[in-house]
């Protein structure tokens, strides 16, 4: 050590200014260079003389290579660096690069003239410069925030400070804020700080995998770059806790002070809320300096991320605490989350959507890209590691997480289940969803522990007025509109009610699609709510308004849906799907005529907008329900169940129901509306070709559509008259009552009632053999019912271009039609039309050649077919199966089968649809040569003698094989 004798005069004390500066890796160049290493040293000391001296500083220890110099002023250490820095940088240095760092600090020290070890007392002061100058590299200049204070304002020219952020060094109890200059012309990339690692968060590591939320994450991203506070919003168990903490830990390296996460939910009291965030950056108010004083001062000047989560019951004091913290801090950015905003300026309030659900309808390739579907397999391998997707389970799983809303905690708890439970039973049991999803993470906050607790946690947050119109929405299914929240909870206040609700997460709202607001309550929440309704034993009031309201809505409806307004008003009533489910099953209950008014207006409804044969099953709930009443709603009841039978496949209730009506309506003096079921009667006698009791049915009915003044029904009726005559062949006659009826539809605007008159002339221009004609008319059809979206006639529209492509070859057209009807009829539910398309499309698989997928098609048709009494469509089918069989050389079976259909209806052959009578008629010659007469005819009689259901038998095991 060589500690300098310094003169007594004008010496720096008290508050001082130290400069100490050490080579990089002397002790290795003096390995290496043992020879030149004494002349090194000497230039790298006559340097720092220079400097030091120039700038008014005074050395007063220099040990082998490392100097210890005091000055009077901070900014003369300053300059004494930027000079020395830039002369070691421009010397020749050879063999060996010098390369010197250094480290400024100020602070009290004082002067020791008598002392021979130490020239300066004050440990504290000279322990921090040398381990901030330990701290650097090789041509580094680090600056304490002490001495930062005071140079910033006069930096020497060509010179900046670089913010590196507060740092731990060794031995040293607080942390230091450190700073680089950066000198123009020197190096200023550097390695990082040889600092105590020191992470600056209290982020929790995860223990489970982040799922997905790559857009979430992205998005929040973008609006922190343009807002200093974003509030994540969203229901309980959505997921905003994670999500702002995975967020937060990608951006941790963009805060040089730090992220911090501060939990709210372990407090109640408002007057804590900073006292809590003073603990989480492990801040102490010093004597009766308020918390939120201390936060002002400590985050003043520093870069920092605030995480402040579960705002929501402490909204009033996270406001204030925010607001304040910002406008006193300005590089201070929060991510706040609550179930509601914090409605302060500056604030940008982002709703964390639920996790994207799967179709369970779909692939298991598309279910598993789900993330919902992805949480469920990690939490569930997690709890069971064998567990796997797989094509039996993977429908039950998305049902689960569908079900579940995608809400993170709720699917995490249904996972956790598969230890003790298969995904069926799981899915099977969430309408007792409370009772099933329980047993959360012990470590959890008690809230997270059970999907109860959590939906208790808001709830409890609500005032008396929220808590009442929360259970009143629970008996809405499927969503609601204003005015329908304003009659059933029986509110004038709905839309500041409602409004509260949304902005707690409780309610959400879609503004993007109708022509009006629609509001919808997750189904957990909806269980939750509903059950309280329950409790209160309010709940048959708010039913029974809900009833009402629909009831009216269906009433108001019912004479739009023949006309122009048709298309706007079938909407408001497909939005309501499922509300008028609920009214429906609650008047089986409580008010059974209510009902029975609501089916009776619903049911044409449910023959448009493609619903028959749930609409067929209420009609019939409905007639059981008081079977022996004789009243005009019932015989309504009868005609639209006749009429919906025909839709689903049921001819002998068709006709049952339509004439029980008719029976009834004449009992009770109606004139008017049995002109309904007598088009119904009239349809069956022509299906029956007796076109005399048909024509006088429907000329009836005429009259009195007529008489009405009922334009809709006599339209309609035209288009039913011209099917005997086109039956009989007199197409010229039939195209008339088409054209008059087409005319009527178009005069009232009833666009479906436009494309069904195209339809049935497309089909007449078919049977006539002009393709070219029938095209035109179905193409015109369909793009009419792709705006009406009737799913009857726009299957049927398609089945019809179908069959022509078939015909002409065009074998792609025809595919993609029948496969679009098919979609259509398996969500009808129509039985007849499904057996229907897949027989089309066993027809166009055989004609490619693909005799096993023809096999299939045809094998799950006639197991449709066979569940509805239309035993002639059935026969109709067996031919079809037969021809198949035939082409495939199995003549016997063929003629079996073919006698078994001739058996149940004689002359069936010569009636059926000619593509098809064609082709049989063709394998009736060839199995009558090849067999022979003698084994031909006793094939034919063993099928004659079948009864129907042992052909159907037959016929699917040959299917089966």
């Amino acid at each position: 050590m060589n500690n300098l004798r310094l003169p007594d005069q004008n010496l720096p004390s008290g508050t001082v200014t130290f400069l100490f500066t050490d080579i990089e890796g002397s002790t290795k160049l003096a390995q290496e260079y043992p020879d030149e290493m004494s002349s090194l040293l000497a230039r790298h000391n006559q340097i720092l003389h220079q400097a030091i001296e120039r700038h008014n500083g005074y050395v007063f220890r220099v040990v082998g290579d490392s100097f210890a110099a005091a000055f009077h002023f901070a900014s003369d250490a300053l300059g004494a660096a930027v000079d020395a820095q830039r002369l070691l940088f421009s010397e020749s240095w050879t063999p060996a690069l010098i390369k010197v760092r250094m480290g400024i600090h100020t602070g009290a020290a004082q002067l020791q003239i008598d002392s021979n070890d130490n020239a300066y007392s004050g440990y504290a002061t000279l322990a921090s410069t040398q381990r901030i100058m330990s701290a650097g590299h090789g041509g580094q200049v680090l600056l304490s925030g002490a001495t930062h204070e005071l140079v910033r304002d006069s930096l020497p020219a060509n010179t900046e400070l670089v913010d590196l952020g507060e740092k731990r060094l060794k031995d040293l109890l607080r942390l230091e804020h450190l700073y680089q200059l950066n000198i123009a012309g020197l190096p200023t990339n550097f390695p990082p700080l040889k600092t105590l690692d020191v992470s600056l968060t209290n982020l929790p590591t995860r223990l489970s995998t982040f799922i997905g939320r790559e857009k979430e994450i992205e998005q929040i991203k973008i609006r922190l770059e343009k807002n200093r506070l974003v509030t994540l919003t969203g229901s309980g168990g959505v997921g905003k806790t994670r999500l702002s903490i995975q967020v937060a830990s990608q951006l941790l390296s963009e805060y040089l002070n730090g992220v911090w996460l501060v939990e709210l939910a372990p407090i109640n009291d408002p007057t804590l809320v900073p006292q809590t965030v003073c603990a989480a950056l492990d801040v102490t108010p010093q004597g009766n300096t308020p918390a939120l004083n201390a936060l002002n001062d400590y985050l003043k000047h520093k870069k920092i991320l605030l995480i402040i989560d579960n705002c929501e019951h402490l909204v009033d004091a996270s406001a204030q605490l925010c607001e304040t913290l910002l406008h006193a801090c300005p590089n201070l950015q929060i991510i706040a989350s609550s179930r509601e905003a914090l409605g302060i300026d500056g604030e940008n309030a982002y709703r964390v959507p639920s996790l994207s659900l799967p179709n369970p309808h779909d692939r298991l390739q598309n279910i598993e890209k789900s993330e919902a579907v992805k949480l469920f397999m990690e939490r569930a391998t997690a709890a069971l590691p064998e567990f796997k997707i797989t094509e039996a389970n993977a429908t039950a799983i998305a049902q689960i997480c569908q079900r579940l809303d995608g809400i993170a905690l709720a699917i995490e708890l249904a996972a956790s289940r598969v230890k003790l439970l298969k995904v069926e039973q799981i899915a099977s049991r969430l309408d007792d969803v409370f009772r099933l999803l329980t047993g959360g993470s012990r470590t959890a906050l008690p809230r997270q522990q059970t999907l109860r607790a959590l939906i208790d946690w808001s709830y409890n947050l609500l005032t008396d007025e929220e808590r009442t119109v929360l259970q009143s929405l629970s008996v809405f299914v499927d969503g609601w509109t204003l005015e329908a929240a304003e009659s059933v909870c029986d509110n004038l206040d709905m839309l500041d009610v409602l409004t509260h609700l949304v902005d707690k997460s409780l309610v959400a709202v879609d503004l993007e699609h109708g022509d009006e607001p629609r509001y919808y309550l997750l189904e957990t929440i909806r269980q939750y709510a509903r059950e309280k309704l329950n409790d209160s034993g309010e709940g048959e009031q708010v039913r029974a308004r809900h009833l009402d309201y629909f009831l009216t809505l269906a009433q108001k409806a019912e004479p739009k849906l023949y006309g122009a307004n048709q298309i706007e008003w079938l909407q408001k009533l497909e939005n309501e799907h499922e509300n008028m489910h609920a009214a429906l099953g609650w008047s089986l209950q409580a008010d059974l005529t209510k009902g029975q008014h609501l089916a009776g207006a619903l049911w044409w409804s449910w023959d448009l907008s493609g619903h028959p044969s749930e609409g067929y099953d209420w009609l019939r709930k409905m007639l059981m329900a008081n079977p022996k009443e004789e009243t005009l709603i019932r015989a309504k009841l009868l005609a639209g169940a006749g009429w919906l039978a025909g839709l689903v496949g049921y001819p002998k209730q068709k006709e049952e129901f339509a004439k029980k009506s008719v029976a009834l309506y004449q009992k009770l003096g109606d004139r008017v509306e049995i002109a309904v079921p007598l088009i119904t009667l009239g349809s069956i006698a022509t299906n029956h070709s007796d076109y005399e009791s048909a024509n006088q049915l429907l000329t009836q009915s005429l009259d009195l559509f007529k008489q009405a003044g009922n334009k809709w029904g006599t339209g309609f009726v035209l288009s039913v008259l011209a099917f005997p005559a086109e039956d009989q062949k007199n197409f010229e006659q039939a195209q008339k009552f088409y054209d008059e009826s087409l005319l009527i539809f178009r005069e009232i605007g009833d666009k479906d009632g436009i494309a069904w008159i195209l339809y049935k002339m497309g089909e007449l221009a078919k049977s006539q053999g002009n393709n070219t004609r029938a095209m035109e008319l179905l193409e015109e059809a369909l793009q009419i019912e792709k705006e009406v979206r009737s799913k009857p006639v726009t299957s049927w529209i398609l089945s019809s271009i179908g069959t022509i492509m078939l015909q002409q070859g065009n074998y792609e057209r025809s595919r993609s039609s029948f496969e679009e009807a098919l979609k259509i009829n398996r969500k009808t539910g129509s039985k007849r039309d499904l057996a229907y398309v897949l027989a089309n499309l066993g027809w166009h698989a055989r004609l490619q050649g693909d005799y096993s997928k023809a096999y299939s098609h045809f094998y799950e048709g006639l197991e449709l077919i066979k569940q509805s009494s239309d035993d002639e469509s059935v026969a109709e089918y067996l031919i079809d199966i037969g021809v198949l069989l035939g082409v495939q050389g199995y003549l016997e079976k063929f003629a079996r089968i073919l006698g078994s259909a001739e058996g149940l209806f004689p002359n069936i052959v010569k009636t059926n649809i000619p593509f098809s009578r064609t082709e049989t008629e063709q394998y009736i010659k060839t199995a009558f040569v090849a067999l022979g007469n003698e084994a031909y005819t006793a094939a034919y009689e063993a099928g004659k003698q079948m009864s129907l259901d042992e052909a159907v038998a037959f016929a699917l095991k040959e299917l089966g094989q």
